[in-house]
């Protein structure tokens, strides 16, 4: 009976058409009892106003409540009936349960809307309320539930006061509940960070106002966080000008040698391999010996691998390459050495990969390069934010598995001593569903995190506006969900898959949501809320906006100077 009352054609009754009708207030309250006890609970005559029905359907989480009807045959409410989304009480001898309304229907509807109707209201139950030392105290879940036959009421505000209270954890304000905005909306930090969470939403819904809201909360009551956020279109740095270091392609420093084999792979050899397997035979074999060249006396290490992050040089690399170049009997067999050794002179040649092949000296400088990134010292700015807009688009899923792959290991070597939020923005351009699209070690090393990251002290925020790109597999371990406004169905299907059903009712609205207001569901918030975010003050909001191209097109103010200087930033990586 509950789905038929959520789903968009309810089956059709005899003499009906099986139109889903919103239900309609009207002022005559239908009589109801005038005290009732129940678990602490008392239910007065004063709120006896706010009785909606009966209870007709118990099925698991959910709850049916046919709707009251006066003597003239409309339905009987409060001041006004209850929409999607809000709060119904129903007392129980031992507790008051409250649920959330998910769907309207009249299965049958007559033509003049007269007594012999049936209005029913579907509720997805969320949890319940005791007395303690004479308040109501609310939790998450039901121990006891309502039966047929017991009546339903509206949520009264000192009921949402007590849903709604801020926890008695550490929290964050993070905007206030839509239903009462009175009422401030809160996160509970451990909870939210401890098992990951995500922000999707569709461009221009205010994703990145809502991450950059969402983490200054958080660092407000914690100055000695550690959180490395991932920007790919430079968008944070005015967000954070108090607690940011801002690293780019020109201050940014990921040697080559911190990489691994396979993302060395991608750089020199490429995804296209083809008949490429004896350039990635020769390059691991010139790679090993060349780590193994650095490593003399008592530091030589007999189990070192392609993968081990120790200095080498490139020039040993080339070295090796030009020795076994020089063994071949067939000169129809050098290609493979050629086309390494052009690569290798092409990558330490463009100044565009200057952060990652700096030249010819090279130093043990991984302490320093993990010290900067993870903020340890904190030094009075817990937050890196990598500006990835100036990184090469060729290589751009390398270094995100880089820095995904060393914040896992930085984690799991410092033993859980350094807890680390990483926030990847963009998510769908490096953690595709499709496996044949992005780099897959990439999705691997996000992956491990959303699994494992836990355990090691590693909280992973996704942001996104096209969630149905995404891994399932990794979005699911996300236990805190920000659904913002989404027109496409595709998205909207595919957040509504990785929900809970009892949060079914609130995902419906994604479509219909305002800028900068979203649907909260999870471990991280206390209880499933729509709610509108705080404004950050204009200085603090990332740049994001939209461009205004009717203020701009007002006149003719650039000449042939302007573009010359944007052709010099331009040619010298400025921004």
């Amino acid at each position: 009976m509950t789905d038929s009352i959520r789903s968009n054609t309810p089956p059709r009754a005899p003499g009906g058409n099986g139109q889903v009708r919103p239900t309609a207030p009207v002022s005559a309250p239908a009589q109801a009892p005038a005290r009732r006890k129940s678990g602490g609970a008392v239910t007065t005559s004063a709120q006896a106003n706010g009785r909606l029905g009966r209870i007709v359907s118990v099925s698991g989480a959910n709850v049916v409540v046919q709707l009251a009807a006066s003597a003239n045959g409309t339905q009987a409410s409060p001041a006004r009936a209850p929409q999607i989304g809000a709060l119904v009480r129903m007392p129980t001898p031992q507790s008051t349960v409250f649920g959330m309304v998910s769907g309207q229907n009249i299965p049958a509807p007559t033509q003049d809307g007269t007594s012999h109707e049936v209005r029913l209201m579907a509720l997805d139950l969320i949890g319940e309320s005791f007395a303690v030392d004479g308040k109501p105290k609310f939790q998450r879940g039901v121990s006891f539930y309502p039966t047929l036959g017991d009546e339903a009421f509206a949520a009264t505000p000192d009921d949402l006061k007590a849903i709604y209270a801020q926890p008695d954890v550490p929290n964050a304000r993070i905007g206030t509940v839509r239903q009462d905005q009175s009422l401030p909306a809160y996160v509970t930090i451990d909870e939210l960070l401890g098992k990951h969470f995500a922000i999707l939403g569709t461009t221009g819904s205010g994703k990145s106002c809502t991450v950059a809201l969402i983490l200054r909360a958080i660092l407000s009551g914690n100055p000695g966080g550690h959180i490395v956020l991932l920007d790919p279109h430079n968008e944070y740095s005015q967000s954070f000008p108090d607690c940011a270091e801002v690293l780019n392609s020109d201050s940014l420093e990921l040697p080559y040698w911190l990489l691994n084999f396979e993302e060395m792979q991608e750089i020199v050899v490429g995804s296209n391999l083809g008949n490429r397997e004896a350039d990635i035979a020769i390059l691991k074999d010139a790679i090993l010996q060349a780590k193994l060249k650095g490593q003399t006396g008592a530091d030589r290490d007999s189990n070192l691998t392609a993968d081990t992050p120790i200095p080498y040089r490139l020039s040993d690399v080339a070295r090796q390459i030009d020795d076994a170049l020089g063994k071949l009997d067939k000169a129809t067999d050098s290609a493979p050495y050629l086309r390494l050794m052009e690569r290798l002179t092409a990558l330490q040649n463009d100044r565009r990969y200057g952060f990652m092949f700096p030249g010819v000296s090279v130093r043990d400088s991984m302490a320093a390069i993990l010290s900067r990134i993870f903020r340890v010292p904190v030094g009075g700015k817990p937050i890196t934010i990598l500006d990835l807009s100036g990184v090469p688009s060729e290589i751009m899923n390398v270094v995100i598995s880089l820095l995904c792959r060393l914040t896992f290991d930085f984690a799991l070597w410092s033993e859980r001593a350094v807890p680390i939020l990483l926030v990847c923005e963009e998510a769908q351009r490096y953690m595709r569903q499709e496996t044949t699209q992005g780099f897959e070690p990439t999705k691997r090393a996000l992956a491990r995190i959303a699994k494992e990251g836990r355990k090691y002290g590693v909280s992973l925020g996704l942001i996104s506006q096209r969630p149905a790109d995404l891994a399932i597999e990794i979005l699911s371990q996300c236990n805190t969900v920000f659904a913002m406004r989404m027109s496409n169905q595709k998205d909207q299907d595919f957040v509504r898959a990785t929900l809970s059903e009892s949060t079914i009712g609130l995902i419906d609205a994604l479509p219909t949501l305002r800028t900068g207001e979203a649907i909260a569901v999870g471990e991280g918030i206390p209880v499933p809320v729509r709610l509108m975010f705080d404004l950050l003050p204009e200085n603090l909001r990332p740049h994001s906006g939209t461009a205004s191209f009717s203020s701009a097109w007002q006149g003719d103010g650039k000449d042939q100077n302007f573009v010359a200087a944007v052709v010099e930033r331009w040619r010298q990586k400025g921004r």
